[in-house]
């Protein structure tokens, strides 16, 4: 990769980290908000449970495409490290494709229908729209998307026999 898609791809994973360590900051505060305001003040903040829930949410459509962008997701490839590296190669690039097409059509289309179908419905205790919690659906299908095209890149430009494992558990 160049260096300067690589200063922009680390600044881009950056940025997501710092929203996901502040996404589960806010979300333990609030969780200990509640608790506090239940068991101290004896009842519980209204919102707290709904707020944590949105942010559970969230935390896990971005994490789930962080983790996929820095190759730590689960991965078996007992069967594929038996095959002949140009077919491992090939194999690689198949299941980029149906992780590029799953992306597309579950998360992308899928969760861009949910969330606008939801627009109209607010949240009991938040004063924000439904629609809103399932818009990380899209956004985390996108990021899946970029990350499985840059992965088929990267695997096309490798030659066959200097391809490693597809994930860090792997390798």
């Amino acid at each position: 990769m160049s260096g300067l898609w690589q200063k922009v791809r680390n600044g881009f994973v950056r940025t997501l980290e710092i929203l996901l360590i502040v996404l589960v900051a806010v979300m333990t505060l609030t969780v200990l908000w509640g608790v506090f305001t239940r068991f101290c003040l004896g009842r519980q903040a209204h919102y707290t449970d709904e707020l944590a829930r949105v942010l559970l949410v969230w935390i896990s459509m971005i994490g789930s495409a962080l983790a996929f962008g820095a190759k730590a997701h689960l991965g078996v490839d007992y069967f594929v490290s038996k095959l002949h590296p140009e077919a491992r190669k090939t194999m690689s690039v198949v299941v980029q494709g149906v992780i590029l097409a799953l992306a597309l059509i579950v998360f992308v289309v899928g969760g861009w229908g949910l969330a606008m179908g939801q627009m109209g419905q607010q949240l009991p205790a938040l004063p924000i729209k439904r629609g809103l919690v399932y818009i990380s659906m899209p956004i985390a299908g996108v990021l899946i998307i970029l990350f499985a095209l840059e992965n088929i890149v990267e695997i096309i430009r490798t030659p066959a026999e200097k391809l490693g494992a597809q994930t860090k558990s792997e390798g």
